[in-house]
């Protein structure tokens, strides 16, 4: 051990001494512990290796682009961490705290992560080919496109967990909780999924939703979970237009009709049983708009139009955020990519718009003029397009899987939709 190290050891081993006593609501890193990290992995892992009761405290610590491959981080408290873009190859991380962490871009290679928090932590684009999840926790965890070949996931909390154009060949996924997990366009080729526990608001790869079928198909668990209605924030009420505009829709089947849909008028009778009034299946980062009556939130119109990349890092950090671009203007923009879900963009103007890619999940978008916008591999599921106008249109490969439309819906081909024609599309259609 240098003697960089031996310096911040003594002041180490007595915080730790005092950490009981310290309060449990205290969040920041160790400054001492952060220092010892810094003068190297050897000293850290040769520190470590002799001081087995030694608990890391690097919470919301600034780890950003770290070499650290090989660290002995075992245990350790790193939630809410800046690691992005860091290396943690081979790194011991089991039992560790990383809820809320940073760690887009990372790498992860062969890293054991067994039995480690990583609720809400963002992996997109990270690279754990290899890393060990085993019992881990990674609900509403963030890993789209990342590089997931390889890795145990098995008998993991990846409820809500986002894994969209994710690459999971060869992964074992055997006894996971996938409950409202979100895996459109993910490759799954040669993924192990027996034994996974799904719902009928888990999204598969092919944008469909999981249903009963497809549990027996996978020797897989279905569960029967009635969605909630989706809610405004967190400790408000709806107001009385949201509460008009929540459209009740069946379960999925794929037993039922060929899109899955049942079209006609969704609307349950009084005496119906509760099994037959679910709402449209909830998933991740799911909040519903603001009051219509509001004008758009002109930050959030600025934001989105300057920035996509800006836009998604601010919504993946805000995820209860109310989305409100009612009426607001993109005409002609480039909003590939854009995380859109939940939005409320009712009447907003978006011709033109380059919107691939994005994500529209649950969006309202009644009214809005999506004339000659292009859709390519967007995602629409459970979008709400009644009186929407998609004239010319690009819909190649986008999903529509649950969208809502009305007679006043104009597709893509200039012709309004209508009860055929939805369930072609695999809409749902609305009498209005």
């Amino acid at each position: 051990m240098n003697s960089k190290a031996l310096r911040f050891l003594l002041p180490v081993l007595f915080s730790t001494a005092l950490a009981p006593a310290l309060s449990s609501t205290a969040s920041a890193f160790n400054t001492a512990h952060l220092e010892l990290l810094k003068a190297g992995v050897t000293s850290w892992n040769k520190m470590r290796a002799a001081h087995q009761e030694f608990v890391p405290d690097l919470s919301g610590a600034e780890l950003k682009g770290k070499n650290l491959s090989g660290i002995d981080l075992h245990n350790a408290n790193l939630s809410g961490a800046i690691l992005s873009l860091s290396n943690l190859s081979n790194a011991n991380l089991q039992n560790a705290s990383l809820d809320s962490a940073r760690m887009d871009g990372s790498m992860l290679i062969r890293a054991n992560l067994e039995h480690a928090g990583l609720r809400g932590a963002d992996l997109e684009n990270a690279v754990l080919d290899g890393a060990h999840f085993h019992q881990a926790v990674l609900q509403l965890a963030i890993l789209k496109k990342a590089d997931c070949t390889n890795a145990d996931f098995s008998a993991s909390d990846l409820k809500e967990s986002n894994f969209r154009e994710a690459s999971l060949v060869n992964a074992n996924l055997s006894g996971a909780d996938l409950r409202a997990a979100y895996l459109w366009r993910a490759n799954l080729s040669r993924a192990n999924v027996s034994g996974v526990t799904v719902s009928e608001s888990t999204v598969l790869e092919s944008g469909k939703y999981a249903s009963r079928m497809w549990a027996e198909n996978h020797q897989s668990l279905f569960v029967e979970e009635p969605a909630p209605p989706v809610s405004p924030n967190p400790g408000t009420a709806a107001s009385t237009e949201q509460a008009a505009m929540q459209v009740v829709l069946p379960p999925h089947s794929e037993a039922s009709a060929p899109t899955q849909q049942h079209l006609g008028n969704p609307e349950p009778k009084r005496d119906a049983p509760a099994s037959q009034t679910r709402l449209t299946p909830r998933n991740i980062w799911q909040q519903s708009g603001g009051p219509a009556h509001v004008a758009y939130d002109r930050q959030q119109h600025e934001q989105l139009k300057s920035n996509v990349f800006d836009w998604n890092n601010m919504r993946k950090r805000n995820r209860d955020i109310t989305v409100n671009l009612k009426g607001a203007s993109f005409d002609h923009k480039n909003l590939s990519y854009a995380d859109l879900s939940h939005a409320v963009l009712l009447d907003a103007s978006l011709k033109g718009t380059d919107l691939g890619d994005s994500d529209l999940r649950f969006a309202d978008l009644r009214g809005c003029n999506l004339r000659e916008a292009n859709l390519q591999h967007a995602d629409l599921g459970g979008a709400d397009l009644r009186g929407a106008n998609l004239w010319r249109a690009n819909l190649s490969r986008t999903r529509l899987t649950g969208a809502v439309v009305s007679s006043s819906t104009v597709l893509d081909t200039g012709k309004k939709a209508t009860p055929e024609l939805a369930a072609r599309h695999g809409l749902t259609f609305v009498e209005q």
